[in-house]
């Protein structure tokens, strides 16, 4: 539980009535009642001005990203590998610029690195809800996989009943399923169909030595099911083919909500990276912490128990960086190959020195999208409502 600030009398003060005001003080200089104070604000051509505050501002915050992460390579750093329950690869390690331009030309290059990514598409009218899935694999010989699929979610049958009543009726239901997330294609599920669509290209469809995924390579929709049992049934095998059969993979997030992950990448220097953890913390809190019901969902909830015993040590977590103009990147990979899917990331990721992240996935995310457009789902959508509004 977070400390608290409180007055001699033993109420909260003004100035720091939350943790969150707190840290906006600590982080700004400012109380937020002095930022949101109109007569303190400047006027247009004297906010011109403050040029020199603005840089003596961001050579002080530089001054102190150094001081912290001299602080935390000197002392963070060191213990990564000495921790309970740590992984036998964690620790940090240095990368050598002739490594990566072999990766290049022996694995990228030569097309023995696939990566996959997906896009999901929503089109929503009165009469229907058309659901457009997509998902491309690539290499950098050109060659390249793509495969999607439409779901239509009839919400309102169009004849047999009053307008109005029909159109009440149906925004009752879903008022219901937004309240329960339930009913239907949710959002989540959405999220699901697409998530379990990659991992079955990389696990089944892919022929390459190296796979490279986008996200979390065991997302949370999956080990949940959003709320179909049937999803998670489909998707434990997939994750033991490709995870811990094929085990030569990496995945990469677009950025981590994990403070430790984000605290030790930003102490990184360029070509370095860092192994942190395991992913057994993860899977207890997804799956110990569900609400798996009865029926099917006991029976998956059986086999994401016997998969979390033998991937929980297995599948490892770690950060990379390597530019000094870009931020860290957050990877995951197996215990057994996690230096190697280090090194095939970064070597893709200098391709593209500024953003420091995979070129591969953008090539597959751009391949995906440009196949399987938005506007792609439009021209249906407007026949099938024309073809259902023919019996009104």
């Amino acid at each position: 539980m977070a400390d608290r600030d409180e007055s001699p009398s033993g109420a909260r003060t003004a100035t720091s009535a939350s943790p969150a005001g707190r840290s906006y003080l600590e982080a700004t200089g400012e109380r937020i009642e002095q930022t949101l104070d109109i007569d303190s604000w400047d006027p247009a051509h004297k906010v011109a001005e403050q040029f020199d505050r603005l840089q003596n501002e961001i050579v002080r915050a530089q001054i102190s990203e150094l001081e912290t992460r001299r602080d935390i390579r000197a002392r963070i750093f060191p213990l990564l590998g000495d921790q309970p329950g740590a992984p036998a690869c964690a620790g940090v390690h240095g990368v050598a610029l002739d490594d990566l331009r072999q990766v290049q030309r022996q694995l990228l290059f030569s097309g023995h690195v696939q990566a996959v990514d997906g896009a999901s598409v929503v089109h929503e009218t009165l009469p229907i809800t058309i659901v457009q899935t997509a998902v491309a694999l690539a290499n950098y010989l050109g060659e390249h996989g793509t495969w999607g699929h439409r779901i239509f979610q009839k919400d309102l049958k169009v004849s047999g009943q009053d307008p109005i009543e029909r159109t009440m009726a149906l925004l009752e239901r879903r008022a219901e399923a937004d309240e329960a997330d339930g009913s239907g294609i949710s959002d989540m599920l959405r999220r699901g169909l697409m998530a379990n669509a990659e991992l079955a290209v990389l696990a089944s469809k892919a022929n390459a030595p190296w796979r490279m995924g986008h996200g979390h390579p065991l997302p949370k929709e999956l080990l949940t099911g959003a709320g179909m049992p049937e999803l998670i049934e489909l998707s434990v095998p997939l994750f033991r083919k490709l995870l811990l059969e094929h085990r030569r993979f990496v995945y990469l997030p677009r950025g981590t909500r994990s403070r430790l992950l984000q605290t030790i990448g930003d102490a990184l220097v360029p070509l370095e990276f860092a192994i942190v953890e395991d992913v057994s913390g993860y899977l207890n809190d997804v799956i110990e912490g569900g609400h798996y019901g009865q029926g099917k969902f006991q029976a998956a909830k059986r086999l994401l128990d016997d998969f979390k015993a033998e991937a929980s040590a297995r599948i490892v977590v770690g950060a990379f960086r390597v530019s000094p103009h870009s931020s860290s990147q957050i990877f995951y990979a197996h215990a057994d190959f996690a230096a190697e899917a280090a090194v095939v990331a970064m070597a893709d990721a200098i391709l593209v020195e500024p953003r420091g992240f995979p070129m591969l996935l953008d090539l597959a995310g751009g391949i995906c999208r440009d196949l399987f457009p938005p506007d792609a789902i439009l021209r249906p959508a407007a026949a099938l409502y024309a073809r259902a509004t023919m019996g009104v």
